[in-house]
Order: structure tokens, then sequence, then C-alpha cells
């Protein structure tokens, strides 16, 4: 039985472990994409109008060709955003041995990794507004010799309480280093 962790976050035990369902966040993001994919819908079908209109003259608009392509990159784009932000989600899978993360969509599982515990070090919080993904908060850490992320989008308490949790089931080492940090703007 799921029980509430903070914030949108959910988790229950599993064994010797834990499972956390992270939501993907909902905000008034969605109707302002909702609001720019009306708007850039609107403007495809006059590019679409011109475009064919050109096909039937002898000659082809190479303008509006790139345009209409550009146009289909951000309309799928935004449609995913909106998608994702109704019914996108993450699991976290965590006991001593392995940690599991799996990104879902309405339930249908679209990607996700599993990784030896003892292969994750320096679990961390980066905030929104630090490194290259600075639009977005998320949890992020190292294994083998790659950096990962998930719970994009997750608030402080919300992190601060998912990470909790997880060194409840497994201390993950962190290099010294990390101490020494400016993570200052």
């Amino acid at each position: 039985m799921l029980e509430k962790l903070a914030g949108r976050l959910s988790w229950e035990p599993t064994g010797g472990g834990i499972r956390v369902s992270i939501p993907a966040p909902r905000s008034w993001a969605l109707i302002l994409l909702a609001a720019w994919l009306i708007a850039w819908t609107i403007g495809g079908r006059q590019a679409f109008h011109e475009l064919f209109k050109s096909a039937t003259s002898q000659s082809v608009n190479w303008f509006g060709l790139l345009w209409l392509i550009v146009w289909a990159v951000g309309e799928c784009a935004v449609v995913f955003g909106i998608i994702w932000g109704l019914g996108g989600s993450t699991t976290l899978t965590l006991d001593y041995s392995t940690l599991n993360i799996t990104r879902q969509l309405f339930g249908l599982r679209l990607n996700g990794f599993t990784c030896a515990t003892n292969n994750v070090r320096n679990l961390r919080y980066a905030p929104a507004g630090h490194g290259k993904r600075s639009t977005l908060s998320f949890i992020k850490f190292e294994m083998n010799d790659k950096t990962c992320s998930f719970a994009e989008g997750i608030s402080d308490v919300e992190a601060f309480a998912l990470i909790d949790k997880m060194l409840e089931v497994y201390k993950f080492p962190k290099d010294r280093a990390l101490e020494y940090i400016d993570t200052s703007n």
C-alpha cells in the first residue's frame, strides 16, 4: 500500500527496500503549452496552405518546406510535453543490491535502467538554476563512469525526503571533493 512521502511522492516498503512513485510535475506551464500548441497549429495551417499552393506551381518553396519541418518537430515536442505532464511518472525501486529507475506514461513503460547499488555514488539534489539543465531541479548520482539523473521537477522538500528514505536503505558513498564545490550563483 502506497503511503505519502512528501509533496507528490508516495512510497511503499518492498522486502528489504523501497518503491517510490514520482509523478511528472503538473503546473501552469501545461496551460501555457496548450495555448502555444493552439497558436502553433494555426501558424502551421497557414504554412501548409502556402506550401501546397507553391507545390501546384513548378517551383518548390524550400524555406516553406524547412519551416514546415521545424513546425512539425516543435508540435511533436509540445504534444509530448503535455502528455508527459498529464500522465508521466518515474518509479524508483531500491534495495541493498539493486537500484531500478523506470519511466512510465499512463502505466506503459517507456524506459529505465537497473544497476548494482554498490556502483552508485555521490547521490545529491540539484536545485533549479544550477548546471546545464537549469530550468528543472532533479536528483543525480554517479554510476560507473557516467552521471545519471531522475525526478526532474522535484521540489526541495520532496528531494530531501526522497534522499533520506534512500539513505535508510543504503548508505551511498560520497566523494570528499563534492564538499568543496561552490553551488552558489
